[in-house]
């Protein structure tokens, strides 16, 4: 098994075809098929089912794609380990974050940091902050920026920002009526909350269970800018960011609100492998993070 064994497997794996891939990489299919051959007779399995003129991933093959990603990741580091060696900075640099954050919060950073660092080849890659995290364990990101939980051993995490939220509706509820707004106040209507076993929706379960109340969620979304939308819509309730609805309620079309009984926040910040290499890339945007932000 050599590097571009498995350099073509993961092209292959990713077109779904041969001659895709082989137009990609600039060589011929001949030659990607034979390097496919020698790599499946080596593991004693097939790697691809092959359909008509496309391919699908064999469970051997799904297997040895999980492998082949940290592998490929691993040789980049070296290679990058090798090149700060100079004063330069430059090179592949992934970042993992999520809607929230890409929107709200690191738009000015990173655009100072691309002015600042032009040779950088910076790649943003946005999921919910749980599968970041899975990302960043498994080595296929270089650090995340996400809402930050409790954090594993093999994982080092910062506070870069503290994210306040509050009670949010749109403008005309029932609940704009009230001077004093308590968590059993907002138990009759239909709440649009984040998806169970995220670390905000946790908070915010906890926070009910506390009082001793169970919140009437009438939808479980995964991204807050499409909670946000659907609370404008007038189709229930929510606890969002500050942040992230700061020109709704600015121009009236939603309305935020303080509970008196609850306090919701939550911790935002960058998070990396304990013994994971940081390129010089990774190196200065964590400065600019703690110092741009």
């Amino acid at each position: 098994m050599n590097f571009y064994q498995l350099l073509y497997f993961k092209k292959v794996a990713e077109t779904g075809s041969l001659s895709r891939a082989a137009e990609e990489l600039l060589i011929t299919q001949p030659a990607i098929s034979k390097q496919i051959k020698a790599l499946e007779d080596e593991l004693g399995g097939r790697l691809f089912d092959r359909i008509g003129k496309k391919v699908f991933l064999t469970r051997t093959g799904e297997v040895l794609l999980l492998h082949s990603d940290r592998i490929l990741r691993l040789i980049q580091e070296a290679k990058t380990a090798v090149r700060d060696m100079s004063e330069e900075c430059s090179g592949e640099f992934l970042v993992g974050t999520s809607d929230h954050i890409s929107i709200h919060r690191l738009p000015g950073v990173l655009k100072t940091y691309i002015t600042s660092f032009p040779k950088v080849d910076l790649k943003l890659r946005c999921h919910r902050s749980e599968t970041v995290l899975g990302m960043v364990a498994k080595n296929l990101v270089d650090i995340g920026v996400v809402t930050l939980p409790q954090i594993s051993a093999n994982l080092i995490s910062r506070v870069i920002w503290k994210d306040p939220m509050s009670l949010v509706f749109p403008k005309g509820h029932p609940l704009s009526a009230l001077k004093k707004i308590r968590l059993k106040d907002t138990v009759p209507y239909g709440m649009i909350l984040p998806e169970a076993g995220t670390t905000t929706r946790k908070n915010i379960d906890a926070a009910f269970m506390k009082k001793r109340l169970i919140p009437n969620v009438a939808m479980e979304i995964a991204y807050i800018e499409t909670i946000k939308g659907l609370v404008k819509a007038g189709l229930g309730i929510s606890v969002l960011p500050d942040k992230a609805v700061e020109n709704e309620v600015k121009s009236g079309a939603l309305i935020k609100a303080a509970l008196e009984d609850a306090d919701f926040s939550r911790d935002l910040g960058v998070v990396y492998l304990k013994d994971k290499f940081l390129s010089k890339p990774a190196v200065e945007f964590l400065k600019f993070l703690e110092t741009k932000s």
